[in-house]
């Protein structure tokens, strides 16, 4: 496995932790033009969110100022 797919791996599971702790969790990415963000997030948001899917969370997308907010949340059943 490489440098990067251990890393966006790392940031998968510590997220998917979060959501099974608090029901939540969210990742912030900006194109990496903008200073401070991590380009590798932004290159493979898309796979990111896959990752999320596949594991059975609900995944949500919204953008404000250039920065996507993306936010993942446990599915629940209500009856």
């Amino acid at each position: 496995m490489s440098d990067l797919q251990i890393k966006l791996q790392n940031i998968i599971d510590k997220n998917s932790k979060r959501v099974e702790e608090t029901g939540r969790a969210h990742i912030d990415a900006c194109d990496a033009s903008y200073y401070g963000w991590d380009s590798d997030v932004w290159d493979h948001r898309h796979a990111i969110m896959a990752a999320f899917r596949n594991r059975g969370y609900k995944v949500s997308v919204t953008t404000n100022y250039g920065v996507l907010d993306i936010v993942i949340t446990k599915h629940i059943e209500l009856k």
